[in-house]
């Protein structure tokens, strides 16, 4: 009920009034101040905004500022008045109620009438009406005429509504509604507003799209729409796209704005060769604040019926994500390449593994203790078998696999100059032609660093248990033409624990002209072998020690220039880089096994040679891990020089080259000591450029001078602008010796020398067409192929890709000339603020195009 001293005020506002003030309301032709923007764009002639009454304003009539926090693919957004009137800032228990129109009059029962541009306000809360009755007694307000009433990011229009001044609900005929930030608004032939905020539409419609342009809706039945909650509630309702009713829900629960909210996700929909149709339904449960779920039954044609699961929790101290996936008795795909080596006589088992097995996948992903003392890290990842993603992939889930998955749990304690990590690791291998890595069960790091003012101290210290399987044996296919050459191949493990220490001590001095820093390094490395399998006459404790002596300095030297009528600063950067080391005497590392293996036969458990690069000639290393100690003394020296635009600080033109000379002909390799090394390395060369803002360039090549024979190279070409169109241009070239098949002379191996070009080019503000071609010039054949086209709106966003790729199930089975190719056709629609499909289309664009993720960010 009203208190009477608020009624005393709304009668003394009227009293009050000196002269009538006239509000616009209604259906208006004119356009609103609110949405002027100084140097928008004047209006052409005969351009009307017919969807004025909703606060929708088109583009050319908004500020630049609400131009740029609008999506691009928007023609509009809903912008609401600005609320200048007394106390509009307030809560509308905390202000009083005001109220104005061109006239007022008390009847003899206690009825106040309103009429003519009648505006009462309340705090934030408004009400615009043509004729206004007011009831004390009943403490109710009937509303006629033009009905708006308004209240941050709200607006409700009608043609008569009926409102109780004590519990603030409201009541309206014939209305139209608009929730502002949310992009949301509709119809219905009733709505209700409650004094909690919720608004219930009766035969009613709900949509994101843009006004005059609903290409979906949801209508009919009861529509709840949860405005503080974030959350909307649909029964008795129908999915309508273009107008025709597509789909009937007897229930349906979704968001208002970004909010999450359960309910069913609209379907992910592909079909290729081996698969056929493949059909997932993901619906996601929001169990609670912290933690929600996603379900997607899965149904692949040629394969059978499985399901994922994934589950999000997010606590104080932990956020853990857990990925599931499920097919039992897989059907083994429709492919013709495996029928036909099966026909001739190959055992199916090995042809196609999968077919008649159980298919899973599982994913534990938690990070722990962010900002305290201490950290956890669990990232567990596990297959059925090593053609998992290769034939299922997944359809929801954010799983990433190359050439293998890890499970890693880690702990670690930090103080401000110590850190322990106890860690234990763990490979599952997904290249056939490879064996298992060695688990580390359990490794334990102890780094400490300290600085004193240009004195930096680093202390590492390593004890890690390397694990596997003592005797591996795999099966082989080792001639295509010949069913009875497949062999079991047999390989044995040498086990082990390592200890490694490195103790460093540099002087890091630096100038605005150029720096110097000094090293000096005491390295330890020690081993104790498991014996089952070691060579009688190795050492079961093979050890070495190297001190070492670095030196990494640099010149800067800078000039003013100008080219072309641009001005730029050029730099010249020269930079010395020396290792001196002592003799580490390695040769009980190698020959350890009694029978060789990959990685058995040296100590190798997680080493290997960097890949030589213009970065590599400053590293004070050659190795990655810890297995070896790199004792080969040598000077290197690189050039840099920069075109840097001196307005925006970006390099216009960088480019560097340099080379590495040797002290002696004998060097530590990974896998021997070369007693004829080469006194120097390739030369490194690098050029990277950024002409203009959205332009990138970049090339790299590796030249060997002794042989005049070019080892690598590669080429990259990254352009993406304001307009979101994107191209690149990629090129790449590793030299290897060409191997062939003793029997049909093919080409098994050789260089690798490939092109990658993409493109995503906008037709229109919302059609664009992607397109992406891999091609492998060794082979004379396409790697992968996709061209597609893309519609992005304010109400919905589609994607219909074509992909042909080249099928690698059999790749090491039969010769690189024998594999055939697989082509599929894959569908994507959000509708937005309702649902949108799977991760497949997404996934596979945002893999094969380069910056289409940094496009999709710039596009929202």
């Amino acid at each position: 009920m009203l208190e009477a001293s608020r009624w005393r005020r709304l009668t003394l506002a009227i009293a009050q009034i000196s002269r009538p003030r006239s509000l616009a309301i209604g259906l208006i032709a004119a356009q609103p101040l609110w949405g002027q923007a100084a140097e928008a764009e004047p209006p052409a002639a005969g351009d009307y905004n017919p969807y004025l009454y909703l606060d929708w304003l088109p583009r050319w009539q908004l500020t630049p500022e609400q131009r740029a926090a609008m999506p691009a693919v928007c023609s509009g957004a809903f912008v609401a008045p600005p609320r200048d009137y007394p106390d509009a800032n307030l809560l509308p228990d905390e202000a009083p109620l005001r109220a104005t129109a061109d006239e007022s009059e008390w009847l003899d029962d206690g009825t106040a009438r309103l009429r003519g541009n009648v505006h009462i306000t309340q705090g934030y809360r408004q009400l615009f009406a043509d004729r206004v009755d007011v009831n004390r007694n009943e403490n109710t307000a009937y509303l006629s005429g033009a009905i708006e009433m308004r209240e941050p990011n709200l607006l409700v229009r009608g043609v008569a509504a009926e409102v109780h001044t004590d519990s603030e609900a409201a009541a309206i005929e014939d209305a139209t509604y608009v929730i502002h930030d949310d992009f949301v608004h509709g119809a219905a032939r009733h709505a209700a507003r409650e004094a909690s905020g919720e608004l219930t539409l009766t035969e009613g419609s709900y949509t994101r799209c843009e006004p005059g342009e609903e290409i979906w809706r949801v209508s009919g039945g009861e529509i709840t729409i949860d405005n503080v909650e974030r959350q909307g509630v649909a029964r008795d309702v129908r999915l309508e796209i273009l107008d025709v009713p597509v789909f009937y829900f007897p229930y349906l629960r979704f968001p208002v704005g970004d909010a999450r909210l359960s309910g069913l996700l609209f379907p992910s929909i592909s079909n290729s060769d081996e698969n056929g149709w493949d059909i997932a339904v993901p619906y996601y449960w929001n169990i609670a604040p912290q933690m929600d779920a996603t379900i997607v039954p899965r149904y692949i044609e040629h394969r059978g019926t499985g399901a994922e699961l994934e589950v999000r929790h997010l606590s104080t101290l932990f956020n853990t994500e857990l990925r599931m996936a499920g097919l039992p008795d897989d059907n083994g795909g429709d492919d013709e390449d495996k029928r036909k080596l099966i026909r001739e006589g190959f055992p199916e088992d090995l042809v196609n593994p999968s077919k008649g097995e159980d298919r899973w996948l599982v994913n534990v992903e938690q990070q722990g203790g962010s900002g305290g003392p201490w950290r956890t890290n669990i990232n567990y990842t596990r297959v059925s078998d090593p053609d998992y993603f290769r034939d299922l992939d997944t359809a929801n889930l954010s799983v990433s696999a190359e050439r293998q998955v890890k499970q890693t749990v880690q702990g670690s304690l930090i103080s401000e100059h110590w850190q322990a990590t106890l860690r234990g690791q763990d490979y599952q291998l997904l290249e056939k032609d490879r064996f298992d890595t060695y688990s580390q069960l359990p490794r334990l790091d102890v780094d400490g660093n300290y600085q004193w003012g240009d004195w930096l101290l680093a202390m590492d210290h390593e004890v890690v248990s390397w694990d596997h399987v003592d005797t591996q044996t795999v099966t082989r296919i080792l001639d295509t033409s010949d069913p009875n050459s497949v062999r079991d191949i047999t390989r044995n493990f040498v086990t082990a624990e390592r200890f490694r220490v490195d103790y460093e001590l540099d002087w890091d001095k630096q100038w605005l002209w150029g720096y110097f820093k000094p090293g000096l390094a005491a390295r330890y490395l020690s081993y104790r072998l498991d014996d089952q399998f070691l060579n009688p006459e190795s050492s079961a404790s093979p050890e070495t020690s190297a001190g070492q002596f670095t030196l990494d300095t640099g010149l800067f030297f800078e000039r003013d220039g100008n080219a072309f009528g641009r001005d730029y600063v050029q730099t010249l950067e020269p930079r010395l880089f020396v290792l001196a080391s002592s003799t580490a005497d390695q040769s009980d590392f190698f020959n350890v096994s009694q029978s060789p293996s990959d990685g058995g036969n040296n100590l190798l458990f997680d080493t290997s040679l960097f890949t030589f690069s213009y970065d590599q000639l400053f590293r004070d290393s050659r190795f990655t891990g810890n297995d070896r100690i790199d004792d080969a003394d040598r000077v290197a020296f690189g050039l840099t020089s920069r075109l840097i635009d001196p307005t925006s600080g970006r390099d216009l033109l960088t480019a560097s080259a340099g080379q590495i000379f040797y002290s002696n002909d004998t060097r530590i390799d990974r896998a021997e000591i070369i007693e004829d090394a080469a006194p120097r390395s390739e030369f490194a060369a690098r050029l990277e450029s950024r002409p203009i803002q959205y332009l990138r360039i970049g090339s790299e090549l590796i030249y060997d001078d002794t042989e005049g024979d070019l080892n690598r190279g590669n080429f990259s070409l990254r352009y993406l602008d304001d307009d979101f169109r994107l191209f690149s241009l990629g090129y790449r070239y590793l030299r290897r010796e060409k191997r062939f098949d003793k029997n049909s002379g093919q080409l098994l191996r050789g260089p690798i020398e490939q092109a990658d070009v993409s493109a995503v080019v906008p037709i229109n503000t919302n059609t664009s067409i992607l397109a992406r071609a891999n091609y492998d010039i060794t082979f004379d054949r396409e790697l992968e192929y996709l061209a597609g086209i893309e519609y992005d709106s304010c109400c919905y966003r589609a994607r219909l890709v074509w992909r042909r790729t080249l099928d690698n199930d059999l790749a090491d089975v039969v010769t690189p000339e024998e594999l055939e190719y697989d082509e599929g056709i894959y569908l994507e629609v959000q509708l937005k603020g309702l649902a949108g499909l799977g991760t497949t289309v997404t996934r596979m664009l945002s893999q094969g195009i380069p910056n289409f993720d940094q496009r999709e960010v710039l596009k929202q």
